[in-house]
């Protein structure tokens, strides 16, 4: 069994006291859902896929609260499989297929299963550990998932820069994988939306006034959310590519809109969105984040 490093602490803390204070301010906050999140075991299981934003949990954080609470009221799934870009350069799709994730709460196995039926049904996804050694945007979800589940289990894709054909062809095959084995997964595509400002190299609305500048992120990724929430995911490809937006996670999201769609979900539904600049209000880099499910 392969073991996979943590990449991402200082997203989180490394530390458990911290990293479990952390998760429960996240719920507290603001900007979370008010409340903690309760497993419910006879939960209706109507969530297919899901957005999760990946930024660090002091800006984003309080954001994927809404996803987590909402995945742990509607049930236990067997398995989860994380979708989300490569930060890393990576150039193509890939799973890792065997092994653990190490975080600071315990070891995370790959549902070896699940990941070996997907390669079967998506040739375009390989077996490559490399891809995700680095990146950080399915890493940050995992204590979240461990918060809620003691028997986790996932499956980690990365993607790359892709056109349609791929993300069509990753999504059908995750779908006809899970039917194959016919298993109670959720999918969480991982990303975040406008990267706004001149760390990013982005600033279409200029550099002020900020109340300017935070209409133009908040309509721009309301675009976006509008495409999720009717589960239009060729056209939230064509809008992002289209526009070069900066929403790092445009694949993985419509990817799971496919998968989603061919195992049933009717429709999206928003449950939270903010920016940094709302939950921290810091000007010099300015994200949105977004949490939203898919649901029967």
């Amino acid at each position: 069994m392969r073991d996979r490093s943590p990449a991402a602490v200082g997203f989180y803390p490394g530390n458990k006291q911290a990293l479990k204070d952390m998760i429960r301010e996240c719920y507290l906050s603001e900007f979370g859902p008010g409340s903690l999140p309760e497993v419910n075991p006879d939960g209706p299981r109507e969530i297919v896929a899901c957005v999760a934003p990946h930024a660090g949990y002091y800006y984003s954080g309080p954001v994927a609260a809404h996803l987590y609470r909402a995945i742990a009221s509607d049930g236990e799934p067997e398995s989860f499989v994380l979708i989300g870009p490569s930060h890393m350069g990576y150039p193509g799709v890939a799973l890792m297929a065997e092994g653990n994730w190490v975080m600071p709460e315990g070891r995370v196995p790959v549902d070896s299963k699940l990941a070996k039926a997907i390669l079967r049904n998506a040739e375009i996804i390989l077996e490559d550990d490399s891809a995700h050694t680095s990146e950080h945007s399915l890493e940050v979800q995992l204590p979240f998932l461990q918060d809620l589940y003691k028997d986790l289990k996932i499956v980690p894709i990365a993607m790359g820069m892709s056109d349609w054909e791929t993300c069509r062809e990753v999504g059908e095959g995750v779908a006809a994988a899970i039917r194959e084995e016919n298993v109670d997964a959720v999918i969480i595509a991982s990303t975040d939306l406008t990267h706004y400002g001149m760390m990013y190299g982005y600033a279409p609305a200029g550099t002020g006034p900020i109340e300017k500048v935070i209409k133009w992120v908040h309509d721009t990724d309301g675009e976006i959310i509008s495409r999720i929430e009717s589960l239009d995911a060729e056209g939230l490809l064509k809008l992002v590519r289209g526009r070069d937006l900066t929403m790092c996670g445009a694949a993985p999201v419509t990817s799971a809109i496919v998968a989603a769609k061919e195992l049933g979900a009717k429709r999206g539904i928003k449950l939270q969105y903010a920016t940094s600049y709302d939950i921290r209000g810091s000007q010099d880099a300015i994200v949105g984040y977004l949490s939203a499910i898919m649901t029967k």
